[in-house]
């Protein structure tokens, strides 16, 4: 009797694995400013791209390719090679808006066992999702973190970096606007505090 509900659970997670290791419909951008359709998915700080989905494969990083463009069922999702620091390699973030100011975001998740329960107990286990979120104006060299680091200061650090905007720190300061809302903050920057 236990055995048929055990054996559904492994079959479904299968099948997730399976729809989700398939390649989207994307576009690479290469440095040189060609561009390549097909189907492809990111690994490790790395775009797996192929022309064809029965084609092989092949695995391009920052020292070929600007952005991936992956066409889904909301729109056109774009990731961007973007140096955090002087010293690290560039990595692969996720293009929330574009403009004077542009919000990027790196999500990441990781499963974590409930110590109670023994690992092969699934319905213990949890997802954790973990966004990153970062500013950066046009022609500067490298973006700001908001909520990096063990304490979350995403509201000082977001009205320092819009300090320039009265209207929209006040909005943060006074809890108006959340961290959830970061992307109309920067929309809303880009639309009424930039100089035309």
């Amino acid at each position: 009797m236990n055995k048929l509900p055990a054996f559904l659970v492994v079959l479904f997670i299968l099948l997730n694995v399976n729809c989700f290791s398939q390649s989207e419909e994307a576009t690479i951008f290469f440095k040189d400013g060609d561009s390549i359709q097909g189907y492809g998915l990111i690994k490790k700080n790395k775009i797996k791209f192929r022309v064809s989905l029965d084609s092989k494969g092949d695995f391009w990083d920052f020292e070929m390719i600007n952005k991936i463009d992956f066409e889904t069922f909301f729109g056109i999702k774009t990731y961007e090679y973007i140096k955090l620091n002087e010293s690290s390699e560039p990595s692969l973030l996720e293009l929330v808006t574009k403009g004077e100011v542009s919000l990027y975001r790196q999500t990441s998740s990781s499963w974590i066992l409930d110590p109670g329960f023994p690992e092969n107990n699934f319905p213990n286990n949890r997802k954790v999702t973990k966004v990153i979120n970062f500013l950066i104006r046009k022609n500067e060299g490298y973006p700001s973190c908001l909520n990096c680091g063990f304490i979350n200061k995403w509201r000082k650090r977001t009205m320092d970096f819009l300090i320039d905007c009265p209207v929209l720190v006040k909005k943060i300061k006074s809890y108006e606007l959340g961290e959830t809302d970061l992307q109309e903050i920067v929309e809303y920057y880009n639309d009424f505090c930039t100089e035309l």
